[in-house]
């Protein structure tokens, strides 16, 4: 078996109005490890694209990335930009609800919150709640 080279780099680039969402720059931190480094990747509108690696390679990490899953791990740092319609949805004062109204994730296994059942379910419904009365709170 031939030996892959890591530093080589294949690259497809896409026209600008046929990229649905990409990444320039992306890295992944938890703690000290940096998970992804420095990650450029168009995906082309209406198309479907497939992340294919070996166990731990970082595929996962990724695909939670771009709709800021990893916001929920204190430890957790992502630096670079993911741009959603030329928006960079990593600027913190994106609404990660509202985004992810756009940009969802459907993994190989179920991936839930630490709650119960009853409680994943609920979840989006109780948060717009929530910031429901918050709103109106404030009238």
């Amino acid at each position: 078996m031939s030996k892959y080279n890591w530093d080589e780099k294949h690259i497809i680039t896409f026209p600008e109005e046929k990229v649905a969402l990409s990444t320039k720059d992306l890295h992944v931190y938890y703690g000290k490890n940096e998970s992804i480094k420095g990650i450029d990747m168009q995906f082309e509108k209406n198309k479907i694209t497939a992340l294919i690696g070996p166990s731990g390679s970082g595929k996962s990490t990724y695909l939670r990335s771009l709709n800021r899953m990893n916001d929920t791990i204190d430890i957790a740092k992502v630096t670079g930009q993911i741009l959603y319609r030329g928006i960079d949805v990593n600027r913190p004062e994106i609404n990660v609800y509202e985004m992810r109204k756009h940009i969802g994730m459907v993994f190989q296994r179920p991936n839930p919150f630490a709650k119960s059942i009853y409680r994943n379910i609920t979840f989006a419904q109780n948060v717009q709640e929530l910031r429901t009365r918050k709103s109106l709170m404030k009238l």
